[in-house]
């Protein structure tokens, strides 16, 4: 397709990820995923794009959209097996400013990731008596796992970690993306605990991605939970966090930021109310890199204050982690029902 439409291919080994360029336009892909970034819009294929003997073969509902969104009077047509790309003018149509080609409406939210922070030699923030945050989200994740199932039984659920094991940060939002498809929309929730080097501060907060944060807390919390990426291979700090990278995240938030956004508002809304003896400290916006990437709607929470002693003891008990984890999903399905119900009328 590339080489019939004159467009421009480069594709990294390592990470599998490929680009599509012709003049202003771009679309980005990864092996092994159903979604891509095309103009700064996603689309949604019924297959994956894999790699064959070499060759890298975009699903032909993709390679559909990319070339009307790229050249605008494009077709494709089947000849004795092959497929033959044709141009009503014969030459590549000149660049026009606009909406690209749009196919079909947002899908409904069929799946949920539940992201688990921190884990195996990562043991998140430490508070006093050795508590650890990778053992805290844990539970309260397994615990929102098991109240989604109950209440959303048609809701698929996924996690990225069922036990104490190390997974790096860009494979996190990895295992949400592989989750996409066509009709196939879902959420991403990372769950982490809080640390201050003042022991007054408590409270929860809800964060989604963005390069401008709220202000000087909110950029020191992303800063806390981005250290884990000292614990990654070299070669896959620069492979996850290159500049190509980290712009690509915030063009994909430009599109789901205000998703995000809702999503962070109604986990935090559900915490406030099902615990209040905390005080909420709102939703918030960071640069968290276990958010970059994301292909859907993504939020991370901070359930409390590993550094805050009265928080702490509360963190460890089941009975408060119970509260959390009924707040978080309380919000989860607000989101769900609020967004689906929107989909409905479009």
């Amino acid at each position: 397709m590339a080489a019939q439409l004159g467009l421009d291919h480069s594709f990294d080994m390592i990470s599998q990820k490929g680009r599509l360029y012709l003049k202003s336009h771009q679309a980005v892909y990864g092996v092994g995923l159903s979604v891509m970034l095309v103009d700064g819009a996603l689309f949604k294929s019924d297959t994956m794009v894999r790699r064959k003997a070499g060759r890298v073969l975009i699903p032909l509902d993709a390679a559909t959209f990319i070339a009307r969104s790229f050249i605008p009077d494009v077709t494709f047509e089947r000849e004795k097996g092959r497929l033959v790309v044709r141009r009503e003018s014969g030459e590549t149509a000149p660049d026009k400013k606009g909406k690209p080609y749009r196919a079909g409406t947002k899908d409904r939210i069929s799946f949920i990731v539940i992201d688990a922070g921190h884990g195996g030699r990562d043991p998140g923030a430490v508070g006093k008596g050795g508590v650890r945050e990778k053992d805290i989200t844990l539970k309260v994740a397994r615990l929102v796992e098991k109240k989604i199932r109950r209440k959303l039984p048609s809701l698929r659920i996924v996690v990225t970690r069922s036990d104490d094991r190390f997974v790096e940060l860009s494979g996190r939002t990895a295992i949400a993306n592989r989750q996409l498809a066509k009709k196939q929309n879902g959420i991403f929730l990372s769950i982490h605990v809080n640390s201050s080097l003042s022991g007054k501060i408590s409270g929860t907060e809800t964060f989604f991605l963005s390069q401008n944060p709220t202000n000087e807390d909110a950029r020191n919390t992303a800063a806390l939970e981005n250290n884990v990426i000292i614990l990654e291979e070299k070669s896959m700090q620069k492979k996850n966090f290159d500049d190509v990278d980290y712009i690509e995240a915030m063009m994909l938030t430009t599109q789901i930021q205000k998703e995000s956004a809702a999503l962070a508002g109604a986990i935090q809304d559900g915490l406030a109310k099902n615990s209040p003896q905390f005080v909420s400290r709102g939703v918030k916006k960071a640069d968290f890199f276990v958010l970059r990437g994301a292909l859907m709607p993504a939020a991370l929470v901070e359930i409390g204050y590993i550094s805050h002693a009265k928080e702490a003891r509360s963190l460890q008990k089941e009975s408060h982690q119970r509260e959390i984890a009924d707040g978080i999903t309380a919000g989860i399905m607000h989101f769900i029902s609020r967004y689906n119900s929107l989909i409905q009328v479009q």
